[in-house]
């Protein structure tokens, strides 16, 4: 695939690929064939149908990560799945909050990972979800920084969380 095609209908090659810290640090964060695949299995039956529910543009943060660029960010080695290409990091925009763009995902879209990243209780800063073709595991989580520790710690999320009537039982996942 040439870098300048679409890498599917609303999402740049720079948008699946591009990181301003591989480009700092010389990184080539190209996909192989195996992580390409994955990658497109998550924008054709992920990203696409989710754009076309909201309607709006989505920005996307953060979609492949190859290895060497997922250590120079700081992100897990080994079990990230933005290094399989199964992955993306995204934002609402035009006045969607990213609440609303998390329970949308997590009410009506198969995905395996959910994570409500960083940010407070009403609102992440961002929302990173992961989709494995014919293997999701629809997990929910909650990531927060540890006070003075510097390290991201993931809590299950109540699936009831986007209902306002509903209460939030969290509990420390120690496999993330």
């Amino acid at each position: 695939m040439a870098k300048k095609d679409k890498f599917s209908k609303h999402i740049s090659w720079k948008e699946a690929t591009g990181s301003a810290t591989a480009k700092k640090l010389d990184i080539d964060n190209t996909p192989d064939d195996e992580q390409l695949s994955n990658m497109k299995t998550l924008a054709e039956e992920l990203f696409e149908p989710l754009r076309e529910r909201v309607g709006q543009p989505i920005r996307i943060n953060s979609f492949f990560r190859c290895q060497e660029l997922n250590q120079a960010i700081s992100g897990s080695a080994t079990t990230s799945q933005h290094i399989k290409g199964q992955a993306i990091d995204l934002d609402a925009t035009k006045g969607m909050t990213n609440k609303e763009l998390f329970c949308i995902i997590k009410s009506e879209f198969e995905f395996d990972k959910l994570i409500w990243e960083h940010g407070d209780n009403e609102n992440p800063d961002w929302i990173h979800i992961s989709y494995r073709k014919g293997n999701n595991r629809k997990l929910v989580y909650q990531a927060t920084r540890k006070a003075g520790k510097g390290y991201t710690t993931y809590q299950y999320f109540d699936l009831c969380i986007c209902d306002d009537n509903c209460e939030t039982d969290c509990k420390t996942d120690s496999d993330e």
